[in-house]
């Protein structure tokens, strides 16, 4: 970019044009990438009805694994239970569940949108088009404390999903 000085004292020793070159740079924290492991209680959909599962999680790689139980993680030979991929999600920052949603304390929402797969159905946590399948998931915590500990967690991986279009 060219820039003509303009009203530039008489005793400046800059006159004429400056050339100027700029760039930016957006950037996010990636020194430890966001993790985090603990109990959550999943509402999931068990034949046509809705049920709590309180399973092990683990926030990996902007996606969240979950497993019957602790130890399940460490053994190499069990794959996890599930797995929630927060770079399909439709959420941009997690937040508590609102009451309407759920009355259960210590719940907030994800809510992950897909492309429609054969099989995929309406159900109480889905809603399914031609094109697209969007899943509702309420995960509770054990406490106050712990919800604050993983929508942090939760949020700094949407933010880089987002920043960085993984």
């Amino acid at each position: 970019m060219t820039m003509i000085l303009e009203n530039a004292p008489f005793h400046s020793p800059f006159e004429g044009t400056i050339n100027l070159s700029m760039s930016a740079k957006e950037s996010v924290s990636t020194d430890q990438p966001p993790s985090h492991k603990g109990f959550l209680t999943i509402f999931q959909e068990e034949s046509g009805l809705g049920a709590w599962n309180r399973r092990w999680c683990s926030v990996q790689d902007n996606k969240i694994y979950y497993w019957l139980y602790p130890e399940d993680e460490v053994n190499m030979n069990k794959e996890p239970h599930g797995e929630i991929d927060l770079r399909n999600c439709k959420t941009e920052r997690v937040s508590v569940a609102s009451r309407l949603d759920c009355a259960r304390p210590n719940t907030f929402v994800l809510t992950i949108l897909t492309a429609s797969q054969p099989g995929d159905r309406n159900s109480i946590i889905t809603e399914t088009n031609n094109k697209t399948t969007q899943t509702k998931y309420l995960l509770s915590a054990d406490s106050r404390e712990e919800r604050k500990q993983w929508m942090e967690v939760l949020n700094k991986c949407l933010l880089t999903v987002i920043s960085w279009n993984h």
